[in-house]
């Protein structure tokens, strides 16, 4: 079975799908996304590369949507709205937590990619982690602290620098997060990097943005700025 890309008329079926779920009579999923028709159109490639992504480890995943990426030449990639919806709808079973047996689908971002809001696309579960690693992919080893963990349980910490476009296409951004939040030894996000730290630090960045060029910058500068309530996520190690 090929990789399709979804309609616009195949994104409206599958919204309607998805708002039915937070009623009383949830439809059931409309297997008609899922081929070639008025719903989607062929793009290439084959299904079982979709099949195989780990979807417990963002990394990995991201990685795994570049190379089906690269193979289909999706070459406007960030842009294809219908392809990522469709990806989502194709691995829909796996991706949606459920409760009672019944499917949570959250927000309409997740499922349905828009490329023009940066602050809805970056919600979506697979456009956005492809967008990161693409755009940082000579950083895959810092990329860790931000894609850990399942693709459908993001974290606070993915939620809040991934929302300012400002920080999180800036390398030297990435390297100051892993800085702070990535323990190397235990290889695992250190303990406050889910909580409100996230939110504060993203909030001491924005007033920074005002007066400081975080792009000339580099990762150990950025942090040497950070107020004293950062001290014990920092390290004295260099970046």
């Amino acid at each position: 079975m090929k990789i399709l890309r979804m309609t616009e008329r195949g994104k409206g079926r599958f919204i309607e799908f998805l708002d039915s779920q937070k009623t009383d009579y949830p439809q059931g999923f409309p297997s008609q996304l899922l081929t070639e028709g008025e719903y989607a159109e062929a793009v290439g490639g084959n299904v079982s590369s979709l099949n195989a992504l780990n979807l417990d480890d963002s990394l990995a995943t991201a990685k795994g949507l570049d190379e089906i990426v690269k193979d289909l030449d999706l070459t406007s990639a960030e842009r294809d709205s219908g392809f990522w919806t469709w990806c989502s709808a194709y691995l829909f079973d796996r991706l949606c937590k459920k409760a009672g047996g019944k499917y949570k689908p959250g927000e309409l971002p997740i499922w349905v990619a828009e490329p023009d809001n940066w602050r809805r696309y970056y919600r979506h579960y697979l456009a956005s982690i492809w967008r990161v690693y693409d755009s940082h992919r000579d950083k895959e080893d810092e990329l860790v602290v931000l894609l850990t963990g399942a693709v459908n349980t993001p974290g606070e910490l993915w939620a809040q620098i991934a929302a300012t476009q400002t920080l999180i296409t800036n390398p030297s951004m990435i390297d100051a997060v892993y800085h702070l939040y990535w323990d190397k030894t235990s290889r695992q996000r250190k303990r406050g990097a889910g909580g409100n730290s996230p939110r504060r630090l993203t909030r001491v960045l924005r007033q920074f943005e005002r007066t400081f060029d975080f792009v000339a910058m580099t990762g150990d500068q950025i942090v040497d700025l950070l107020p004293s309530e950062f001290d014990r996520f920092k390290e004295r190690e260099e970046i």
